[in-house]
């Protein structure tokens, strides 16, 4: 009892005190040391700190090439409604059903690399590589959780963790699984991305070291599309279970594995520069030693184990030398490549001194070498696991890197770069490239400038391949291109603008073949493409329209299957709610003029000019509703509204029909503690 007495005289004593202090914080607060003591405790304490997105920064190793640059995360709601990778408004696909399945570009897109490419990339548009990953500077733990269900149809999950362990080290993880059913039979497809990283920098910022390890795996079931081709037509009535059509490979199906292993340190030798802002801030050394390691091992597989009774794999008229099918129930053809690439560039600055010349007269020069290793490997196996085919073979490519960049101004600047392969497999590779950018003014935009020159090898499934199905060995020549390409910027008025001109001669294709049904080809004059696109965005008080809209011009319609003209547009109305809840409600729609349509091989896993189908094109509607409250973003969207109004379903692969419309529900939400 006692003890309790003492308590509660001390809390009254403790009380008074308070109210006595209080007292005198109303009479004297101008001299008061206390109070400057209390102030400065309170916004010293953790607690009273609410950490948000602005306290979660991240770079990429593109950002880093020349200096540090950071940038805040995204958390608005532009955009998160299109979370497809198939559906992207700019970067439109075709493909072979639902997210997971083969898909390629349905504009001109053009690969810019140079040196061995094994030739399969039906699944690029799910791999995570090691350049994609980000690494984050965090103060407090972040976490982003993103979900999307449209039922059992398609399910999409993707989590990021980051956290600093102290103020110079951040760690991390990754992970992305994609679930996806189609409306037919054995048309399912399953995509897993995870990742590791690391970015450790040094107290001065003069050493950073980045690292991640990254693992793909695509797992594509391969009906060989549905059996009846006019299922869309009037005259052919409406489904009953789309499960019951008959499809023309029930067992076949594509397994891919992509991992990789990266380390990339560099070291700031001499003074270094900084710039500081809200969305850009950035480490700028004078002199820089950079180098990086990768190690990547790919392995692609095809197996089946059925007879192809409705010719899903086209084999063409049997010859008298015609082998193939070696077997024709069991298949299981498989490719692998392991990679070890080393880089080594030095970075030399030239600027003047003190804050004011930063960014003006600046000379940037890079000198480095690269070094590729690679070892291929292509077997096919019969039932019992013996080989009926084997080929195997190492070799290694050096390579010289530079780079010469002038800043006259922070308005005007021009940049050269240089790839060329001197010494190994692949000697006479180039990629040289230029780039100028001109700022005109905050009101009168900015203007990009941009070339480039290359001289590629061959991919290797042109060159050599031997499957089941398929083989050939060709000695095809490099395939030359030329772009230039102009660009006009205007993010004040919503504004932008492109015009690109393709000269491209030994163009490499896959294309149908009356011997082995298809086969690579190479075009025997010069290709010439103009691609120009117009973005634009109105708004009129709460209503939006984003608009944007390519157009393709080339003298090879038959070469080049690309739609001349491709529109995607969101029409949109932003309101918020409570005075907290922002809200966004539209509609998309996408449409292209008809071309005649890509064919796809399951058996190569390549898209090819088959017979020249012209699909008809009817307008596509998705309508969405999103909201933001705080931390978290949700979205509900009903693809392919329009449904039955103006056609029964679509293709943008022959013979391959695209999903029906489905209502799909998603959330993003970000933690920061």
């Amino acid at each position: 009892m006692q003890k309790l007495i003492a308590f509660l005289l001390c809390c009254n004593l403790a009380f008074c005190a308070s109210q006595l202090f209080a007292q005198d914080l109303k009479t004297s607060v101008t001299n008061n040391k206390e109070l400057d003591s209390l102030r400065k405790k309170e916004e010293d304490a953790k607690d009273s700190v609410i950490f948000d997105s602005k306290y979660i920064r991240y770079t990429t190793l593109r950002l880093t090439k020349d200096s540090i640059h950071t940038l805040p995360i995204d958390t608005g709601l532009t955009g998160i409604q299109n979370f497809s990778v198939l559906l992207q408004p700019r970067r439109p696909t075709v493909g072979t059903g639902v997210m997971g399945l083969s898909a390629t570009s349905l504009l001109f897109d053009p690969r810019k690399n140079i040196g061995f490419d094994a030739g399969f990339h039906a699944m690029d548009y799910y791999a995570l590589n090691y350049d994609d990953v980000k690494f984050y500077r965090a103060r407090t733990p972040f976490t982003s959780l993103y979900y999307v269900n449209g039922s059992d149809k398609e399910q999409v999950l993707k989590i990021v963790h980051s956290q600093n362990v102290n103020k110079n080290f951040n760690f991390g993880a990754n992970f992305d699984r994609i679930g996806a059913n189609g409306a037919y039979t054995h048309q399912r497809g399953d995509v897993l991305n995870a990742a590791l990283f690391i970015w450790f920098q040094s107290p001065n910022k003069r050493y950073n070291l980045w690292a991640d390890a990254v693992f793909n795996t695509f797992k594509a079931q391969e009906n060989g599309s549905i059996l009846k081709d006019t299922i869309f037509t009037q005259t052919s009535g409406s489904l009953v279970d789309k499960q019951a059509e008959p499809v023309r490979l029930g067992t076949a199906k594509q397994l891919w594995r992509k991992n990789s292993f990266m380390i990339r340190q560099s070291y700031f030798v001499g003074r270094i520069d900084s710039t500081l802002n809200a969305s850009n801030q950035s480490i700028l050394p004078t002199n820089k030693i950079t180098h990086t390691l990768v190690y990547t091992k790919s392995a692609y597989s095809f197996k089946k184990d059925e007879i192809d009774a409705y010719k899903a794999i086209v084999v063409g008229t049997p010859f008298p030398d015609k082998i193939h099918p070696v077997d024709s129930v069991f298949t299981n053809d498989s490719t692998s490549v392991k990679h070890l690439q080393n880089d080594f560039v030095y970075t030399f600055f030239l600027r003047g001194r003190g804050s004011g010349f930063l960014g003006k007269n600046e000379l940037k020069i890079d000198a480095g070498i690269r070094h590729d290793f690679y070892s291929y490997a292509q077997q096919g196996l019969l039932r019992d696991r013996s080989l009926y085919y084997s080929h195997d073979a190492s070799f290694q490519n050096i390579s010289l890197l530079g780079a010469l960049g002038y800043r006259f101004s922070n308005k005007v600047d021009i940049n050269l770069n240089l790839q060329q392969i001197f010494q190994g497999e692949n000697t006479g590779d180039f990629l040289y490239e230029a780039k100028s950018n001109v700022l005109l003014g905050n009101k009168a935009g900015q203007i990009v400038l941009g070339a480039y020159m290359q001289n590629k090898s061959p991919e290797e499934i042109y060159s050599r391949y031997f499957g089941n199905y398929y083989d050939w060995v060709n000695n095809f020549d490099r395939t030359k291109t030329v772009n230039f390409t102009f660009n006009y910027l205007n993010p004040r008025y919503g504004f932008d603008a492109s015009a690109a001109y393709y000269l491209i001669d030994n163009y490499l294709y896959f294309a149908a073949d009356a011997k082995n049904g298809i086969a690579p080809q190479q075009a025997a004059g010069s290709i010439n493409l103009l691609q120009v696109s117009v973005g634009k965005k109105f708004t009129y008080r709460s209503f939006h329209l984003d608009a944007y809209v390519v157009y393709q011009k080339t003298d090879s319609k038959d070469i080049l299957r690309t739609p001349e003209v491709y529109t995607f547009n969101s029409i949109y109305k932003e309101q918020t709610l409570f005075k907290a809840l922002k809200t966004q409600i539209g509609f998309d729609i996408r449409y292209n003029t008809a071309y005649s349509a890509l064919s796809y091989s399951p058996a190569t896993s390549q898209f090819y000019n088959g017979d020249p189908v012209k699909l008809g094109t009817k307008p596509v509607v998705d309508v969405w509703i999103k909201a933001g409250l705080r931390r978290a973003n949700l979205f509900l969207k009903y693809d392919y509204v329009n449904q039955g109004l103006f056609s029964n379903g679509f293709y943008t692969v022959n013979r391959y029909p695209m999903p029906d419309r489905l209502l799909k529900f998603g959330v993003s939400w970000n933690f920061y503690d």
